[in-house]
């Protein structure tokens, strides 16, 4: 393999590392085209030089930057979908406060997402009064403990990390969408975790999704990490315009 090639390789290969999904090797494809080209003509180091950083020639080649966001009632059902864990505790939870209302009388509150609450020894924290009072009930309490924190786990660490590796999740990849920055590139760790913590916020979460109410396709959420759910098959490279 030539110099010239191995550059190229290289330097396709670290473009392809911002993105995912079918875009990362379309888009490394692309400029190995785009570069052998040049390095034909020899003007491969002209070439790289307008393209600029690998970060920099992934957003131009991918297009994504003027995509604007998917539908909201797509993203919900795609939502609905990718926290079926935590919908499931709540269900699990509507079930135990209607049994203990039948048996023991009283009433009983419940919400989605959950109140979180954290209690340690005889102090209580919740998003809501009412949360700590759920723990006095062995069964209730058990949900609580265990299943509300490990389906949040799912639905904030676990969910965001498969949008940082592969752009999408169950519920997006079922409904043809994936996440990506206002440059079209991958999500990074940290933005997929923190896009999601609004779950911690138990029915105040509904809240990050209060641009909606006038016509904005992004959530609270999305704008302050400088992200946005696309739909998956926007990704198109014409040619004609990767020339000089």
């Amino acid at each position: 393999m030539s110099d010239e090639q191995q550059i190229i390789d290289d330097y396709a290969e670290r473009a392809g590392r911002h993105l995912t999904g079918p875009a990362r090797e379309r888009v490394k494809a692309e400029l190995v085209d785009h570069l052998s080209d040049a390095a034909e003509a020899g003007e491969l180091a002209e070439a790289l030089s307008r393209l600029g950083t690998p970060e920099e020639a992934a957003a131009a080649f991918a297009e994504i930057d003027s995509t604007p966001p998917a539908r909201v009632d797509v993203r919900f059902v795609a939502v609905l979908i990718d926290n079926l864990p935590l919908v499931g505790v709540t269900i699990a939870l509507l079930v135990q406060g209607l049994a203990r209302t039948v048996g023991q009388g009283g009433g009983f509150s419940l919400a989605f997402p959950p109140f979180v609450y954290v209690k340690v020894g005889g102090v209580c924290v919740s998003t809501a009064p009412q949360g700590c009072g759920i723990a006095a009930y062995d069964a209730a309490g058990l949900l609580y403990t265990l299943g509300v924190p490990l389906a949040l786990a799912w639905s904030i660490v676990g969910l965001g990390l498969l949008e940082a590796w592969t752009g999408t999740t169950p519920g997006k990849r079922a409904m043809k969408l994936r996440v990506v920055t206002e440059a079209g590139l991958r999500v990074r760790p940290v933005a997929g975790i923190v896009r999601r913590l609004s779950l911690l916020l138990g029915p105040f979460a509904w809240l990050d999704w209060a641009p909606v109410v006038w016509g904005d396709r992004r959530r609270v959420l999305d704008h302050l990490v400088a992200t946005k759910v696309v739909n998956a098959q926007v990704t198109t490279f014409p040619r004609g315009k990767r020339g000089g």
